[in-house]
């Protein structure tokens, strides 16, 4: 019988971090079934002269989880060579559900990771259930490969119910959710998720379940993953900007032993009022290193461009007059950002020494206008904006908002010093051994961000001055799949998955950031494309070609490890 494919003549980059080297790739039912010189036939021969040959790279911080019922391809992740996504991150899955509560649960995806309403409402055919129920629906549905955790606000809704949302939990609670953690491990979680983050609230304007559990909760599910020879923890703790303080440090520790686990923890990155944040918290993981402990953050190679919209946003939910605010329909939105008094509270809150503005508001600039009229304010900062009105930065970012009905979109202007000194924290964290690549936030913050790319600027940006070709594909491929336990993926080996993405590294470039109309209700997302990926295949089919899908659906649903 001749192969499914063979991939012929291409340079082997196979995930483990040694040297590349030249050799064909034979492919059948799915399987990678040699490596070497293949003089057998194959039904479909593709000539790798030239080409990278690497394994299907792994996004391991993804909210994928609703976009993949209308999109099988996680775009714009497969355009980027990924090849299978882990979801459920932050806590916030949809399960396990009782159907009452699925409404709720989506609306709390909705406020804290971006995902709009009306996208889900018309797109999103899920009415309650466990991780089984979720997941086997798209058995067969589906051109990526995926993976997805237990979340802890979905357990701790569907055993407190509202409490969830304003207390810690009883003794015989923590027992319940427990069971429901153990029966989603069971039925082929990948592992379990929480947070703390008190930027994280919910539809309600209340903060989401997960932000209510003592570290006695978090430590005994924690401990339900010791029961599985598979597993990972993932978490962002509530004190991720500055390091991690002695009480999150000591949660963390206990949730690795308890567990005998890897956690998986956020993104390595600055803020205006913790800019050595990052740096402390890199030290803590190799101080738990040397106690035996597994845990592993993750880097940034974007260029962290951040998009907003007064009628879809969060960044600013942790100054208590914003989040007052910027909660509501767009109607009460507005009355508020009209009322002076409200404005006053706003302004003196971005001031306050504990409750720093995640950015200037004055460095905002316009990207995309709505009206007609507003079209020669593109480009134009809310300070330089300010300057032909009355009052502030603030008063012009604004009014400028409110005559489009806050569908004005802004972003962040970068100044030189900043991205001089971001560039510096991420060399630190690619050269760091422990740090995985991720950070895109797949299918997650779709009116502010995009970060699928990291993948393609890693490769092109830091390789070969930062980190060397082979290691790079290690990070991105061989790393996740070790943390995560994906025995059969993340290198290029007789027997393996045969996931595979061809590169043509002297074309491989990350488009810019621009918006789509692509989503069901036809609402839009911030998109970013690539050029230089030739091929991505997924379990022995391709599944794209030159950045195009082909309609093949041979993903599948990762059932544990």
């Amino acid at each position: 019988m001749p192969h499914d494919l063979l991939i012929r003549g291409g340079s082997i980059v196979d995930g483990t971090g040694l040297p590349a080297f030249t050799a064909d790739i034979a492919v059948s039912d799915g399987r990678i079934a040699a490596i070497g010189r293949v003089d057998e036939p194959a039904t479909r021969v593709v000539d790798a002269d030239g080409l990278l040959v690497t394994p299907g790279f792994i996004d391991v911080h993804t909210h994928y989880d609703v976009q993949l019922d209308w999109d099988p391809v996680a775009s714009p992740s497969m355009q980027h060579g990924v090849t299978t996504v882990l979801t459920g991150n932050c806590g916030f899955t949809l399960y396990p559900a009782k159907p009452p509560d699925v409404d709720w649960l989506a609306g709390m995806l909705s406020r804290v990771e971006g995902m709009s309403r009306a996208a889900m409402k018309e797109g999103f055919r899920f009415t309650g259930g466990g991780f089984i129920d979720y997941w086997s629906r798209l058995e067969g549905k589906i051109a990526v490969n995926v993976g997805g955790y237990v979340g802890h606000c979905a357990v701790r809704r569907h055993v407190m119910g509202d409490d969830a949302s304003e207390r810690a939990a009883k003794p015989e609670e923590i027992e319940a959710m427990a069971a429901l953690v153990r029966q989603a491990m069971r039925e082929g979680a990948v592992g379990f998720s929480t947070s703390q983050l008190d930027l994280h609230v919910g539809e309600d304007g209340r903060g989401v379940p997960s932000n209510f559990a003592a570290p006695e909760e978090i430590i005994a599910l924690s401990a339900v993953l010791a029961e599985f020879p598979y597993g990972v923890l993932e978490i962002i703790p509530r004190s991720l900007s500055i390091g991690y303080d002695d009480a999150d440090r000591a949660l963390l520790c206990e949730m690795a032993r308890v567990s005998g686990k890897p956690i998986e923890l956020g993104l390595l990155a600055p803020t205006p009022d913790q800019p050595m944040g990052w740096q402390r918290a890199l030290e803590f993981v190799h101080e738990a290193r040397e106690q035996g402990l597994r845990m592993h953050p993750q880097f940034a190679t974007q260029h962290l461009s951040l998009h907003l919209r007064l009628d879809d946003t969060f960044v600013f939910d942790e100054m208590p007059s914003w989040l007052e605010a910027l909660t509501g329909s767009v109607e009460e939105r507005s009355a508020k950002l009209r009322d002076e008094a409200m404005r006053d509270r706003m302004r003196k809150d971005l001031t306050m020494e504990n409750r720093a503005a995640p950015f200037p508001i004055e460095n905002l600039e316009v990207e995309v206008v709505r009206n007609e009229e507003n079209s020669g304010l593109v480009g134009r900062s809310a300070a330089e904006i300010a300057e032909g009105r009355e009052g502030d930065a603030l008063d012009a970012f604004l009014d400028v908002s409110l005559s489009e009905d806050l569908a004005t979109a802004w972003r962040v202007r970068q100044v030189p010093e900043a991205k001089e000194f971001i560039d510096m924290v991420v060399r630190t964290s690619v050269q760091d051994p422990l740090v995985m690549a991720g950070s895109s936030d797949g299918g997650a913050h779709l009116a502010s961000f995009v970060g699928a790319d990291y993948t393609t600027l890693l490769l092109t940006d830091w390789v070969p001055e930062t980190i060397s070709l082979e290691q790079a594909i290690w990070r991105l491929a061989g790393m996740p799949a070790a943390v995560h336990g994906l025995r059969d993926r993340g290198v290029l080996r007789t027997g393996a998955k045969a996931d595979i993405t061809l590169i043509d590294r002297d074309n491989l470039e990350a488009g810019e950031h621009t918006i789509a109309n692509d989503f069901p209700a036809g609402t839009e997302r911030y998109y970013v494309d690539a050029t230089g990926y030739e091929m991505v295949i997924v379990n022995g089919v391709p599944a794209m070609e030159k950045g195009k899908p082909t309609g093949a659906l041979p993903g599948e649903v990762i059932k544990g490890a």
